[in-house]
């Protein structure tokens, strides 16, 4: 069994280190208390995959399963053949892999679903939002950065559309996101900043090239 804990009050003895730790939203059964009184811990040192990473990978091949009819085993092992050939990486395991490479795999995937039109949870969403990648995906595939719906590119300065000539705008002082009908209005009500706030996102800078590219 595993569960999330906070460590703290750390001390060091000629026996070994102690900690108290907390284990949020979770109490042991009293009839099992005697069986916790030993385990094995594992201390997440900012450099090897964190659990939010590795919540999101199994989220996401979840997604994947859904729409392909595949075995999450399975296509985790696929996923990762093809990310190691495509990026010359060594085979790497999800239980310890590096932080950067999981990060690298993450977004790999990501861009694998977008490319295939691959729905993804909206409440994965929610996680892929993290993502540094996943903003601008959505601004390629037009898909809705809060809901994953068929979007438009949305400019983040209430300056195109509102008497401002498009042709003649520096698009490059711009910000961008993409967002569907629903969620351009709501924007548009409740403010950027607010707006921005309420989902834990925020607009993106685009060079010149990529402007051109995706035709804005």
């Amino acid at each position: 069994m595993l569960e999330k804990a906070i460590f703290f009050d750390y001390t060091e003895t000629e026996k070994g280190a102690w900690f108290k730790v907390h284990v949020p939203g979770w109490f042991a059964p009293k009839q099992l208390i005697k069986k916790f009184m030993s385990g094995v811990m594992k201390l997440d040192d900012g450099v090897t995959i964190s659990a939010k990473q590795r919540k999101l990978l199994y989220a996401l091949f979840k997604d994947i399963c859904l729409y392909t009819g595949y075995e999450v085993d399975e296509l985790k092992e696929l996923l990762k053949i093809e990310f190691m050939v495509d990026r010359d990486r060594d085979y790497f395991s999800l239980s310890n892999v590096d932080m950067k490479i999981a990060r690298e795999f993450i977004e790999y995937i990501l861009e694998f679903m977008f490319l295939w039109d691959v729905p993804i949870n909206p409440k994965v969403v929610i996680l892929a939002r993290e993502v540094n990648n996943f903003l601008y995906l959505c601004l390629v595939h037009r898909k809705c950065a809060v809901c994953g719906c068929k979007a438009d590119i949305h400019h983040h300065e209430n300056l195109v559309g509102m008497g401002m000539d498009r042709a003649r705008h520096n698009h490059e002082d711009s910000k961008y996101i993409a967002l569907c009908r629903v969620h351009h209005n709501e924007c548009h009500n409740l403010g950027h900043k607010t707006f921005e706030n309420k989902y834990k996102l925020t607009a993106i800078k685009l060079n010149e090239r990529t402007i051109k590219e995706l035709r804005i």
